[in-house]
């Protein structure tokens, strides 16, 4: 081997050894880095309603009662709100979605009277299942807008939201929800949707006594199979309301077109569900 290339080998070794020295490196900043993340972030726990949330360290929660907090840095006389927390019933109508009956009970919440304007919300723009870091299952939901200008009549169109709607209990007549949203003084431009999104994906509910909640995940995982019609143009069906105790309940679902509520009895041991019967429309 001459010396010219005993030279080029040497090169790059050195080269090699610094490229992996710096991957390395980069790896440790990036796992440090989430560490922080983790480390920094602050738990809110509600025993009442039986739900616990993380959210970022740099901010401060607020509780005003057991059903509502705000999220965000605290000010002289209050709080600068960057999430906001509640626990809300939902009414629902005979034949209604879930989505529909949380987008109709939601439009109450974002409509507001000033000296100048007005505002109302006035559709739903999308709602889409949500899925947090457990496991648990909601909707991320935005509505459409309308601000009007009083002394001209003239409006513009403004989007609400996020809105992350997850069921705590209920059935097909009213349900008890816990709602993570923007504060309603802000539009979804205005909004720090990421700092929203991150404390709904962080929701955990305390799980139901074993057996019940084993009840609960067999309908919820069979319950197209369950479900005496089929669901519509190809869907499939969701749980979106489930109560059970001493070998009874009821369970409401969905398609996305037609919603069904149905009564059914069960075993815990084994598990079954003994009958099913779909409560008229």
């Amino acid at each position: 081997m001459n010396h010219t290339t005993q030279t080029i080998l040497g090169v790059l070794v050195v080269i090699g050894f610094v490229m992996g020295a710096l991957f390395l490196y980069e790896r440790s900043e990036k796992d440090q880095a989430a560490q922080n993340v983790t480390a920094s972030s602050k738990e809110y726990r509600n025993t009442d309603h039986g739900y616990s949330l993380s959210y970022p360290g740099d901010l401060e929660i607020l509780e005003y009662t057991d059903d509502m907090a705000s999220i965000g840095h605290l000010i002289e006389g209050g709080i600068a709100s960057v999430a906001e927390v509640r626990v809300a019933i939902i009414q629902g109508n005979p034949g209604e979605t879930f989505v529909d009956a949380a987008r109709r009970n939601l439009a109450t919440l974002c409509s507001a009277d000033g000296p100048d304007s007005s505002f109302s919300c006035t559709g739903l723009k999308r709602g889409l299942p949500f899925v947090t870091d457990s496991g648990e299952t909601g909707f991320e939901i935005y509505l459409e807008g309308e601000l009007r200008t009083l002394a001209t009549g003239s409006v513009e169109s403004v989007e609400k939201g996020p809105f992350y709607v997850f069921l705590i209990e209920g059935d097909a007549g009213a349900s008890k929800v816990l709602i993570v949203h923007a504060p309603l003084n802000q539009s979804t431009a205005e909004a720090n949707i990421d700092a929203i999104h991150t404390i709904a994906k962080s929701v955990v509910f305390t799980p139901a006594e074993e057996g019940v909640s084993s009840i609960n995940q067999y309908i919820a995982d069979n319950i197209s199979r369950l479900a005496p019609e089929p669901a519509q143009l190809g869907g499939t069906f969701y749980v979106t309301s489930i109560e059970a105790t001493d070998g009874k309940g009821v369970v409401s679902y969905e398609d996305g077109h037609n919603a069904y509520t149905a009564d059914f009895t069960y075993t815990i041991d084994p598990i079954s569900i003994t009958s099913f019967v779909l409560r008229p429309q």
